[in-house]
């Protein structure tokens, strides 16, 4: 594994993971956190399960919405910087061989990265629908689940529904709540005749409402996208499912790289 800078700001950084023999397919790998925690050390599981399978992967860190600094659309800008860094720097990145995972705000990341590229994504838990999340929940309290920094995302779990939470999440991350700042924060605008496939799984009972994916699923459909989906019983989170949606997700990446 060796670590790159893809900007000068210290968090613009990535882990890049090489395969013994690869398959000519590349990943872009995002962690989770509620765009306010969370780092690409945690990725280090499910990178080297994915370059296990042949692909070359690029773990990311992004600027993290903390203090009102580096609020939305930080988290966007640099994971397009790190998409263009890797192409124009990694001479195996290219436009063609390339899809996008992540789980939780990376999830949300990942989703972004294809609907605007045209590429392939997994979003695994992705906090989609910030602007219907956000008129429909009144309650916030401070942040709370910090997270071990030395937590692998695949044994974080959330530990179910936590409405008020969720929404500190959108006011934290935002310069002002109003239509128009929750509207472009919101995922569904992004969709659009050219967008990638989609992977998109959820828990029935856990942070993120099942409907995001599924308004995001048909939306895709509309467009005559493909999208598969995968929607699990109980409270798990992100990452803390992706052994059950292992073979769903490699059998998403050889359908559709």
């Amino acid at each position: 594994m060796k670590t790159f800078n893809y900007g000068k700001d210290e968090l613009q950084a990535l882990d890049l993971y090489q395969p013994k023999e690869w398959n000519g397919k590349t990943l872009v790998l995002i962690h989770g956190g509620g765009w306010w925690q969370g780092d690409k050390g945690k990725e280090k599981e499910v990178a080297t399960g994915l370059a296990a399978e042949g692909y070359q992967v690029a773990a990311l860190n992004y600027r993290l919405a903390t203090q009102a600094k580096n609020l939305f659309p930080t988290q966007d800008e640099d994971v397009e910087a790190a998409y263009t860094w890797l192409l124009k720097n990694i001479p195996d990145f290219k436009a063609d061989n390339i899809a996008f995972i992540g789980g939780s705000t990376g999830g949300h990341l990942a989703a972004y990265l294809g609907l605007t590229k045209g590429r392939p994504f997994v979003s695994l838990s992705g906090l989609l629908d910030l602007k219907g999340f956000y008129e429909n929940h009144k309650e916030t309290i401070p942040k709370q689940l910090i997270i071990a920094p030395d937590l692998p995302s695949k044994k974080i779990d959330q530990a179910g529904a936590n409405d008020s939470y969720y929404k500190w999440i959108i006011e934290n991350l935002l310069a002002s709540i109003n239509d128009d700042s929750l509207e472009k924060a919101s995922i569904f605008s992004k969709v659009t005749k050219k967008s990638g496939p989609g992977l998109l799984c959820n828990s029935m009972n856990e942070l993120v409402p099942a409907y995001e994916h599924q308004k995001l699923a048909e939306l895709l459909r509309q467009e005559q996208i493909p999208v598969e989906t995968c929607l699990l019983s109980g409270s798990r989170h992100g990452e803390a499912y992706i052994d059950d949606i292992w073979p769903n997700l490699l059998n998403f990446l050889k359908r559709y790289i």
